[in-house]
C-alpha cells in the first residue's frame, strides 16, 4: 500500500506552486473547504480517451482564500513537481472567471511541454518552472481560477488538469481569446493519439481553437499600498496565511511572483 501511494505522488506531472485545488504536496496552500480533503494524487489524469475520471479543474469547490493574488500585467512563474513527463505533448495555461466553466488561454506550451526542445522517448521532465506575462489588460476578480492542462505525446491517451484559485487585481472589463482545448476527456471528445516522435499531432486543433471573451468584475481598489516598518513601500501581495499549510521549501514564491524559468 505504502509503494502504490509513493507511486501515485510522483508518477505523472502536477502544478505544485501556487497550491492547486487540495494539492497535500503544494507549497503555502490555503485553508480547505470544510468536509474536504487533502489529495495525494494530483499528479493523476482527470480523464482519458475513453473514460472522465474527475471533473474539470478535479475539484470544483474553491479554497477559503486564492492561493495567489496576482496583478494584470506583471509576470507570473508556476512550478511542477512529478516524474513521468511522457515525452512532452501540449499545454496551455487559462484563466476563469466562471468557476472553472469557461477558460481562456494566456499562455500555450506546444509540443515540448516540460523540456523546451525536442526530446526523445523519455519520462524524466527538464524544464518545471514556467514564466507567464499576465495581459495588461486582465479583467480584475477576487475569485478567478488560473488552470494548466496538458496531453501528453507519449504514453496512455490522457488529460490533465490542476486549477489555482487566485485574487486578479485590475479593472473591470472583458478580454478575448482562445479557449482551452479539451482532448483525450472521455468518448465524447476527439482523440488525440501518441505523438511517436511527431510533435505537430494535434496542433491544428489547438490553432483552430474558438475565440471566447470573459468578464472580469474588477477590484482595482484592493490593491494596497503598504509601509514597511522602515518607511519602505512595498505591495501588500500577500494572503493572509492564517491555517495555511506550508508543505515544502520551493524557490519559486509563493504566489509565482519573480521566479525564473528551469531550462
Amino acid at each position: 500500500m505504502f509503494l502504490l501511494l509513493v507511486s501515485q505522488v510522483f508518477a505523472h506531472m502536477a502544478l505544485k506552486v501556487p497550491c492547486p485545488r487540495y494539492n497535500a504536496n503544494g507549497v503555502k496552500c490555503p485553508q480547505i473547504p470544510d468536509g474536504e480533503s487533502w489529495d495525494w494524487t494530483q499528479v493523476a489524469p482527470i480523464g482519458s480517451a475513453d473514460e472522465v475520471f474527475q471533473p474539470l479543474c478535479k475539484y470544483t469547490k474553491p479554497f477559503k482564500t486564492p492561493s495567489a493574488r496576482w496583478k494584470a500585467g506583471e509576470t507570473v512563474t508556476v512550478g511542477f513537481q512529478g516524474a513521468a513527463a511522457h515525452s512532452g505533448g501540449h499545454g496551455e495555461f487559462s484563466i476563469s472567471y466562471d468557476n472553472g466553466k469557461t477558460f481562456m488561454v494566456l499562455q500555450q506550451e506546444l509540443r515540448y511541454m516540460f523540456f523546451g526542445t525536442p526530446t526523445k522517448l523519455t519520462n524524466t521532465p527538464r524544464k518545471l518552472k514556467y514564466s507567464i506575462k499576465l495581459p495588461e489588460n486582465l479583467p480584475g476578480s477576487d475569485n478567478a481560477v488560473f488552470a494548466w492542462t496538458w496531453v501528453n505525446a507519449s504514453g496512455n491517451r490522457e488529460f490533465y488538469m490542476n486549477c489555482v484559485d487566485v485574487q486578479i487585481i485590475g479593472k473591470a472589463g472583458k478580454i478575448t481569446g482562445k479557449e482551452i482545448t479539451v482532448v483525450n476527456y472521455g468518448p465524447y471528445t476527439q482523440m488525440l493519439p501518441e505523438f511517436y516522435g511527431d510533435y505537430d499531432t494535434g496542433i491544428d486543433i489547438y490553432s483552430n481553437a474558438r475565440n471566447i471573451t470573459v468578464t472580469g468584475p474588477g477590484n482595482e481598489s484592493a490593491f494596497v499600498i503598504m509601509l514597511n516598518p522602515d518607511g519602505a513601500q512595498s505591495e501588500d501581495g500577500k494572503i493572509d496565511e492564517q491555517g495555511n499549510r506550508d508543505s515544502d521549501n520551493d524557490d519559486t514564491d509563493d504566489e509565482g511572483r519573480d521566479g525564473e524559468d528551469n531550462n
